[in-house]
């Protein structure tokens, strides 16, 4: 970079230019105001928009690292990257950090290795690396799924957009100056450079958010359009975008006069408070609903640039600085907070209220003991630089890659088999009338699972099912278990029950000689009828394509794995059984007719095959999903959630009927009741 400038970029600045630009309380109140709105929102209190804070950070860091990086350009004539980004690194690299490896310790204490702590061991060096966002979506999906949320560090992936966007955002500013400098055009080069990112950025965001089926194969890996244009910076960065351009402008001399200014401030106020009320996680977002956050933070924004009015004096305010001063600590540290209080106490919204709340004590003192006294330090030489890096992103990266290591080997444990029973009770429904190969036998010796298994072996195989045979076409070939040279193949078909219990098909029929195929489709039983509700997955080419290759492949067994609860019970408000016109069943009865309508379809041709059929009744429903099995609860015999044993069986005595029903008609067909297994006093307990 050229040493000197031409002068009118040395220019010093106008009172109608940036009056207030080093150092604006304001945005401190508004940073305040976003951290406000996502810790409302994850406490589960009623702002259903809470989310959208994020939208405000993004104009923010737009605003103020564009703001910063001119001041140094006027200033030097250049844009030292190596301090810029050393500065970045120092101002959120400690604090998240130390979050991490907090997480980190606690996630082996009080979460599952079934899962969830690889979640939180792969997301964690996602953000120390940059990139949680893409881990995330490419992971978990839907931000606001259940499993999403249950991670202790999904909200780190807005942070690692927001680094994304520093890797190329000051080159981008700096290639406009030049050319600035060169054309002798102060400020056009940059605004139409910035412009012209954002201008496209928003246009992808857009198209990503209302399908962009178009980009499928691009945004595949990453959960696919919709829940990239979330995650991704490709369609977030027109956030930071106008954030920049607002600076670039106020800094050029544009400004509102003062009676403009406030009604822009009360505007921009409204607009906020609408995104947080009136916004929901089931309108298509980011997209053009996220004009509403922007527009509103950008209105604020112009309205401080001048003192004096009533939005811009109550965002100066020392309670709302104080909170923005601590706002980035507090966003890192609340939702883990809420997540782990969520483990110990499970189904209570005010502890996780008061979780919220008190995560501002970890937060103060990250900002106290951590973020301050680092983000003040500034090493010289290569060597130290090197060694301070080495060591704020070494540690945490290190207790990651352990988490890791001992989720996937079940931190050395065996699974204890229990003692074999001395008999196996008859099926429920067919009695003696049984007929088929010794599938139906029970397992002899040692159990289906060996001695020497590791959780880390299960879960291997429990991830090879999910990734190869879950929302696929059957798979004869790639979801094929087992030996080599097997007696027979056992089919599992079924909806997500199904993929849950490949596993111990899997190794039951192993331990008979036999392989298995799977084939589970999301929200899709397998029977002859669809269900009705919202569902991205087309159920009824896939129960066909199944059924037929059910009766063409002669399998040893099918074995039949559905939810069936729950689409018996219009009153849950998941799928039901649907009419022949395609309706949702309206009530119990009605709905249990329709199952047992569609399990017909499906076990009558199988047994007309003389192909034998195993029906996996549905296990019992908790209150609410979970998947833990950690060390707290084995200590202290806590249980994520639990069920009366009696209240399962009503639950599920509908469906469980029909299926009896059927199995009745059609000797041969085995109803397996995993609730004796699962509920063996009267209570059913999740792990």
């Amino acid at each position: 970079m050229a040493s000197a400038a031409p002068a009118d970029l040395h220019a010093p600045p106008t009172p109608d230019s940036t009056p207030r630009a080093a150092h604006r309380r304001d945005i401190q109140g508004l940073r305040a105001i976003a951290v406000l709105m996502v810790v409302l929102f994850h406490a589960r209190l009623p702002v259903p928009g809470g989310f959208t804070g994020v939208d405000v950070f993004f104009v923010i860091s737009g605003f103020v690292i564009t703001g910063m990086l001119h001041r140094e350009w006027l200033a030097t004539g250049r844009i030292r990257m190596r301090t810029f980004y050393l500065r970045r690194f120092m101002r959120l690299a400690p604090a998240l950090g130390l979050l991490v490896g907090v997480v980190v310790l606690l996630s082996v204490v009080l979460q599952s290795p079934f899962g969830p702590q690889q979640t939180v061991a792969t997301t964690g060096l996602g953000a120390l690396l940059m990139s949680a966002n893409l881990v995330i979506a490419s992971a978990a999906g839907d931000y606001f799924a259940v499993t999403a949320t249950q991670n202790p560090l999904l909200n780190t992936w807005s942070l690692s957009v927001e680094e994304q966007f520093y890797l190329v955002f000051p080159t981008l500013l700096l290639i406009g100056w030049v050319l600035a400098r060169r054309l002798r055009r102060v400020m056009a080069p940059p605004i139409l450079i910035i412009a012209g990112v954002t201008a496209l950025s928003f246009l992808v965001s857009v198209l990503w958010t209302n399908g962009g089926e178009w980009a499928a194969p691009l945004t595949s890996f990453f959960g696919g359009p919709q829940v990239f244009a979330f995650y991704g910076p490709f369609s977030r960065v027109w956030e930071f975008g106008v954030g920049a351009i607002l600076a670039l402008l106020i800094a050029k001399g544009w400004g509102l006069g003062k009676a403009a200014g406030r009604i822009a401030g009360v505007v921009g106020a409204v607009l906020v408070v609408v995104s947080a009320f009136a916004i929901t996680d089931v309108m298509p977002f980011p997209g053009t609903v996220a004009l509403v956050p922007v527009a509103g933070t950008a209105l604020l924004l112009v309205a401080g640039a001048r003192e004096g009015s009533f939005i811009t004096r109550s965002l100066s305010t020392r309670p709302m600085v104080a909170v923005g001063d601590w706002s980035y600590s507090w966003y890192l540290w609340h939702w883990p907070l809420i997540v782990f209080v969520a483990v110990i106490l499970p189904g209570d919204p005010i502890a996780l209220v008061i979780a919220a709340i008190a995560s501002l004590l970890p937060a103060w003192l990250s900002y106290r003991f951590v973020e301050q006294p680092l983000r003040r330090v500034r090493p010289a030489g290569t060597i130290r630089t090197a060694l301070i890096v080495a060591v704020i992103s070494g540690i945490p990266i290190a207790l990651c890659l352990g988490l890791l290591w001992g989720a996937n080997t079940g931190w050395g444990g065996r699974f204890a088999l229990p003692p074999a029973p001395a008999s196996v009770p008859a099926p429920a429904a067919a009695g003696e009338a049984q007929d088929g190969p010794e599938a139906f036998d029970p397992i002899e010796g040692d159990g289906a699972i060996a001695e020497d298994t590791t959780t880390g072996d299960l879960r291997a195989q429990h991830a090879a099912v999910k990734a190869d045979c879950v929302n696929t076409d059957i798979d004869p070939v790639g979801c094929r278990f087992g030996p080599a040279n097997a007696n027979g193949t056992v089919l599992v078909l079924g909806d997500s029950q199904a993929y849950a219990v490949a596993d111990g098909v899997i190794n039951a029929a192993s331990a008979l000689g036999y392989d298995t195929v799977v084939s589970s489709r999301t929200g899709c039983p397998f029977l002859g009828r669809e269900s009705s509700g919202t569902n991205d997955n087309p159920c009824r080419p896939w129960q066909q394509s199944a059924l037929a290759y059910a009766l063409s492949s002669s399998p040893a067994a099918v074995v039949i794995a559905n939810r069936s609860a729950g689409y018996v019970h219009p009153e849950w408000g998941w799928r039901t059984a649907a009419t022949d016109e395609g309706n949702s069943a309206t009530s119990v009865t009605q709905a249990a007719t329709l199952w047992e309508e569609g399990v017909e379809s499906v076990v009558a041709p199988l047994r007309a095959a003389g192909i034998p059929v195993v029906v996996i009744a549905a296990v019992p429903e908790m209150p609410e999903f979970t998947d833990q099995r950690s060390l707290f609860s084995q200590a202290f015999g806590s249980r994520a959630y639990e069920v009366p044993r009696e209240q399962s069986i009503q639950d599920r005595k509908p469906a469980l009927d029909a299926e009896e029903q059927v199995a009745k008609r059609h000797p041969g067909t085995l109803i397996f009741d995993p609730v004796p297994v699962l509920c063996p006093t009267e209570t059913c307990m999740s792990a």
